[in-house]
């Protein structure tokens, strides 16, 4: 059977994650997170990524590296899990990742999620895109806690357009689900953590809300985005796509990477 082809766009991470006093050093960043919700839903998943000389982490074998740009230095963050609550604080960024439309040729969708400013305002193919607005809406200024400060102007044209930001993303950003639309988008996710995530698509308002609630926390909206996508690519309406999107994501939040599509 032919797998559906999804290109990722972002910025591969070093992650140093505290939680209860422990120190944990991975690899991390959208590619990795969206590329396993690629994968798991049946997809092939490309990788157009920005990546740093001093990466010594293996990355996935789900994903197929078909362009990067290297930067002298990893993006990477210090995640802190505090108190029930998350902080974010960026140690090193790198610049803009050069978009070269040859490389998008042969692939069914792409998915745009930078991670801290690494994404222009490319002019993109008219073809299926997703958008998640986090990287688009930080101040990335190294050494400092991420503020979602940044104004948010990514238009897109196609006839698949999905847009995904979380509740303080879309707070901060000022935007709606009428304003998301005058940019292009025709369908809108927006997630709200243990909550779910509700969806605007083809005139409904969809509310999805997991039973199974797990205690994973980093990447949670980037597979979100991915696994509906690639599910919507497939031919699944957007309904059934949210219904199937939801089952997948509550397996990830047990899971995380060791969620396999086998």
């Amino acid at each position: 059977m032919r797998r559906t082809k999804v290109i990722v766009l972002g910025a591969v991470t070093i992650d140093e994650i505290y939680e209860r006093g422990t120190l944990i050093e991975k690899a991390g960043g959208s590619p990795i997170y969206s590329g396993l919700g690629v994968d798991v839903t049946g997809g092939e998943v490309g990788a157009y990524i920005g990546i740093g000389k001093d990466f010594v982490f293996e990355l996935p074998k789900y994903l197929k590296v078909v362009e990067k740009s290297t930067f002298e230095k990893t993006m990477r963050f210090t995640i802190i899990f505090e108190n029930n609550e998350r902080h974010l604080i960026l140690r090193h960024k790198h610049g803009t990742i050069p978009l070269r439309h040859s490389v998008l040729q042969g692939w069914q969708g792409v998915l745009i999620n930078p991670v801290c400013g690494e994404i222009g305002n490319y002019d993109l193919p008219e073809m299926p895109i997703a958008v998640d607005i986090q990287g688009f809406i930080r101040n990335c200024i190294e050494g400092e806690e991420i503020v979602l400060s940044r104004p948010f102007s990514f238009r897109v044209n196609s006839d698949i357009s999905v847009f995904h930001a979380n509740v303080d993303e879309l707070q901060a950003s000022n935007l709606d689900p009428t304003k998301i639309k005058d940019l292009g988008y025709k369908e809108i996710i927006i997630s709200d953590g243990s909550n779910g995530f509700t969806l605007y698509a083809s005139g409904k308002i969809i509310k999805r809300t997991p039973i199974v609630k797990g205690s994973y926390e980093v990447g949670n909206g980037d597979f979100l985005l991915a696994s509906y996508f690639t599910l919507r690519l497939e031919g699944l309406d957007p309904e059934i796509a949210s219904s199937e999107a939801l089952n997948f994501s509550e397996k990830f939040s047990t899971q995380g990477l060791n969620l396999s599509r086998h």
